[in-house]
């Protein structure tokens, strides 16, 4: 408790940018290859979140009745909804008129409470459209991960509340239909790494029955959870970025060049930690791998205690797109002191007032759309121990709400910022195509989420529309 007060008390750190990563930067693929499928492979999906936010503007909705934009959107297109099939006989039944308020109300009623998605995780929400039917994301993880993982190795492993488990198990029932190559495992966030709140001076709030308040820790409590796992390498992906099938060549193969790349950079980094520990190497060499393929710049005389440091530790190959303006994180190139490194930071953790920060962060070109593919042995085939690569100190403070009170609330490193702070990383730039996220409701209603038949139909409709 103590530790969790002085964190308050010191308000969390910014980084420091040395600059936005460039193409310069990037790490290219020239072949893409199947070498690593001889490994244990692991897709890890943290999927606890419930879909609440997601339908925040149906929920503004009842509030305040105002037709916003996005609700006329909502409603004007609300036949082309990946879960349509879940309310249209409801909206037939009861002759909802959707242009009228109460219409509106009773529609957003059946989907809110009746259907509960306001509380379901969005791992069970309906996200991509088929002729006659929908997906959830839990089959769209799984029917992906057989496209790259190695068919000897199908292991998926969802991060979920412990409330959804029953639901869960459920839905996975169902999609494995009683296939026994693909092994589905869950955890749950560990209730150790719930931390303290406190009121807006610094003091442990108290609940009404006089126990103090721990929140859940935020997604960087789940390096513990990825520590747990045991496997090679490690897919990393948010449960709400599902590719619709007609799409997922791009999905596929850029998950395979991101595996093809680490696996190769983990063999040179292998080999390289074994020269070291025979003392037969070259520190010219090392130095130059480290400095210019590791974007790695040591600021002190590179001693072979020094490269064995760098090198021996945790390798994550990211992939990035291209800035679109999504809200979220991206990746720098950050000073740490003694070298500078490349690292992927939230737009919380820097300094915005500062305005050569500013101006920095503005510069990105890229974001962080959390495609992450992990290795997480060593040189003698050991697993890291994670959690001794965490930076306790990238921790984030946010302002919150309990019962109508102002509380502040501590949220341990993002899993891809400060747990993985100190593990080597590679950023690789994917197709746009490849990040699909469901933020909002009307995300559903993207194209991308939309068979590719369906779409020439709906074009062919609109040019015969156009010729009347």
């Amino acid at each position: 408790m103590d530790q969790n007060i002085e964190r308050f008390k010191k308000g969390a750190k910014y980084v420091s940018i040395a600059s936005a990563v460039t193409r310069d930067h990037l790490t290219s693929c020239e072949h893409i290859s199947d070498d690593y499928s001889n490994l244990k492979c692991v897709k890890f999906i943290p999927a606890s979140g419930a879909a609440t936010r997601m339908f925040e503007d149906l929920y503004k909705y009842v509030e305040d009745k105002i037709d916003t934009e996005s609700i006329n959107t909502f409603f004007d297109e609300l036949e082309d909804i990946t879960f349509y099939e879940e309310i249209k006989d409801f909206i037939k039944k009861e002759k909802i008129d959707k242009s009228k308020t109460s219409g509106r109300l009773k529609i957003i009623d059946y989907i809110l409470n009746t259907l509960n998605y306001g509380n379901l995780p969005k791992a069970v929400i309906k996200m991509n459209s088929y002729e006659g039917y929908s997906t959830t994301p839990i089959e769209e993880h799984i029917y992906e991960g057989e496209r790259y993982l190695c068919p000897s190795s199908l292991n998926f492993h969802f991060t979920i509340s412990n409330n959804h488990e029953d639901l869960f198990n459920r839905y996975i029932e169902s999609v494995l239909n009683g296939r026994d190559d693909i092994k589905v495992s869950y955890s749950f966030q560990k209730p150790k790494t719930d931390t303290l709140a406190v009121d807006m001076d610094n003091n442990p709030f108290m609940m009404e029955n006089g126990e103090l308040l721990y929140r859940p820790g935020g997604h960087g409590a789940l390096i513990e959870n990825l520590n747990d796992i045991d496997g090679d390498i490690i897919f990393i992906k948010n449960i709400d970025n599902v590719c619709h099938r007609d799409y997922i060549e791009d999905t596929v193969n850029s998950k395979k060049k991101l595996a093809s790349i680490g696996y190769a950079f983990k063999e040179k980094i292998d080999g390289y930690i074994r020269d070291l520990l025979s003392d037969d190497y070259d520190i010219d060499e090392i130095k130059k791998f480290i400095n210019q393929e590791l974007n790695i710049t040591f600021k002190g005389e590179m001693t072979k205690d020094k490269a064995l440091s760098f090198l021996n530790r945790p390798l994550r190959v990211c992939g990035v797109v291209k800035n679109q303006g999504e809200p979220g994180g991206g990746p720098f190139l950050v000073d740490n002191g003694e070298y500078t490194d490349l690292q992927i930071c939230e737009k919380s953790e820097i300094d915005l007032n500062d305005k050569e920060q500013h101006e920095l962060f503005s510069a990105s070109e890229f974001f962080n759309p959390v495609d992450i593919v992990c290795f997480v042995k060593d040189h003698r085939g050991e697993k890291f121990n994670l959690l001794e690569y965490v930076n306790e100190e990238r921790y984030f403070i946010s302002q919150k709400t309990y019962k109508g009170k102002d509380i502040k609330a501590l949220e341990h490193p993002g899993l891809w910022n400060g747990a993985m702070d100190n593990w080597n990383t590679l950023f690789v730039e994917v197709p746009l195509s490849t990040f699909n996220p469901v933020k909002k409701v009307n995300d559903l209603l993207r194209p991308c989420r939309r068979s590719v038949a369906e779409m020439e139909e709906v074009y062919w409709a609109e040019v015969a529309a156009s010729n009347e």
